[in-house]
C-alpha cells in the first residue's frame, strides 16, 4: 500500500430515483480510496443492517441509518462480526443474540436466541472449522460454540475462570481460540479439540507484553502471528501463535498513526492490520512493522463515516467488514490485493479507469 499523509474520501452518487413516495429506486456509490487518479487500494461495497437491506427503503432513512433500527430483524447495538461464503455473523450487545445475515439468501436468522446456549451480552465472534461459530459473553462469562445450525457443541469458562471475555480469534491450523480477558489483562489459549487451557500470556502494565485492559484480537493467516489490541495502552501488540512478545506499534495521540480509543482489529492476506478507533470514528490501516498507510472515517451517517466504530474482520477473500456500532450497521469494504487484481481484472480496471463527475461550472 502506498503511504498517504492525509487520505481524502471521494464519494460519488452516480443515480438517484426517487418516487412520490420517496422510496429509494436504484443507487450505486463509487467509493474508492485513495481517490482517483492514486492507485486505488480499498472500496466501499455496501452496508448491512438486517432485513431492511433486503427491502425498498427511503433515500433518507437508508442515508441517516434510522430505518427500523432494532425493530424485528435488524441490528440495533451491533459489536462484533465475522463472515464467510456471503453470510456475516453479527453480535448484537442490546438485543442478546447473533445476527446471520445472508447476503445471497436475502434473510436474517439468528444464533444464541434460545436454550441451551441462550446468549446474554454476546461481543466477539469467530467463525472455526466447518463454519462452526464462537462468540464470547461478557455477562455470562464464557465462550460459546455453535454449529451452522445455530446448535449449541462446546462451551468454555468454569466459575472463575474469565472475568470479562472479549475478543476471540482462532488460528484454524492449529485449531486453537484466543481468549482476550478484558478485566484479567490477558489472553487465554484453548485447543479446540478438547476444550483445554494450553497457555495464557500478559499482566496489567505498560512494559512490553503487558495490558491494559486489552479488547480485540485477531490472527494473522500467513504466519500466525496475533495482534491484540491493548485499548488502554492506545497501543496494538504482536505476538507469535505461542504467545512470545514480538512488536508494538501506536501511541495516545491525535496524528495518524496514534489512538485514543482503539477497538476493533483485522488482518488481511497481505499482512495489512486495520484499527478502529471509538474515539477518532474512523479505520487506520498500518503493514505489518507498524507503519501507517491509509486512514478513512470520521464522524457521520453517509457511507464511509462511522459513529463509534467497533468490531473488525477481513475475511478470506480480503472483504472488510467493519461494525459502525451507534449507525447499527456493518459497512463492508474490498481490498484490492494482488490476489484479487488477478481474479478481477475487469473490475481492477475499471476502478482504475472511474472518473468522478464533476460539477458543469457553466451551469452556476
Amino acid at each position: 500500500m502506498k503511504r498517504v499523509a492525509l487520505l481524502i474520501l471521494s464519494i460519488f452518487t452516480l443515480s438517484f430515483f426517487n418516487t412520490g413516495c420517496a422510496q429509494k429506486k436504484s443507487e450505486e456509490l463509487r467509493i474508492i480510496m485513495p481517490p482517483p487518479p492514486e492507485e486505488p487500494k480499498i472500496f466501499y461495497i455496501g452496508s448491512y443492517r438486517g432485513e431492511a437491506d433486503f427491502k425498498e427503503t427511503k433515500v433518507l432513512d437508508a442515508l441517516i441509518g434510522e430505518e427500523q433500527k432494532g425493530v424485528g430483524r435488524n441490528l440495533y447495538k451491533p459489536y462484533g462480526v465475522a463472515a464467510n461464503k456471503g453470510i456475516m455473523y453479527v453480535t448484537d450487545t442490546a438485543m442478546g443474540l447473533i445476527f446471520v445475515i445472508d447476503t445471497t439468501l436475502k434473510k436474517v436468522t439468528f444464533i444464541g436466541d434460545r436454550p441451551p446456549g441462550k446468549l446474554a451480552l454476546p461481543v466477539s465472534i469467530a467463525i472455526g472449522r466447518d463454519d462452526t461459530i464462537f462468540v464470547s459473553d461478557a455477562k455470562l462469562k464464557r465462550v460459546f460454540g455453535y454449529r451452522k445450525n445455530g446448535s449449541l457443541f462446546f462451551a468454555l469458562g468454569e466459575k472463575g475462570e474469565f472475568r470479562r471475555p472479549s475478543g476471540i480469534a482462532i488460528n484454524r491450523k492449529l485449531n486453537r481460540i484466543y481468549v482476550v480477558d478484558t478485566k484479567s489483562h490477558n489472553v487465554k489459549v484453548y485447543d479446540l479439540n478438547k476444550a483445554e487451557l494450553l497457555f495464557e500470556f500478559g499482566k496489567r502494565g505498560i512494559e512490553e507484553g503487558e495490558f491494559n485492559f486489552p479488547t480485540n484480537i485477531a490472527v494473522d493467516r500467513n504466519n500466525g502471528n496475533v495482534a491484540v489490541v491493548d485499548t488502554q495502552n492506545f497501543r496494538v501488540q504482536i505476538f507469535d501463535q505461542d504467545g512470545n512478545f514480538l512488536s508494538k506499534f501506536g501511541r495516545l495521540g491525535d496524528k495518524p498513526g496514534m489512538f485514543a480509543r482503539p477497538k476493533g482489529v483485522g488482518i488481511d492476506s497481505e499482512s495489512h492490520l486495520y484499527i478502529s478507533d471509538a474515539a477518532f470514528n474512523n479505520v487506520q490501516i498500518f503493514d505489518d512493522k507498524g507503519n501507517i498507510l491509509l486512514y478513512f472515517g470520521g464522524a457521520g451517517f453517509e457511507p464511509s463515516k462511522f459513529y463509534l466504530p467497533a468490531g473488525v474482520y477481513v475475511d478470506d477473500e480480503d472483504k472488510i467488514y467493519i461494525v459502525d456500532s451507534f449507525n447499527a450497521r456493518v459497512q463492508v469494504y474490498q481490498y484490492v490485493s494482488e490476489r484479487w487484481k488477478k481474479e478481477h481484472p475487469d473490475e481492477y480496471r475499471k476502478l482504475k479507469e472511474f472518473e468522478p463527475e464533476t460539477k458543469d461550472e457553466s451551469s452556476n
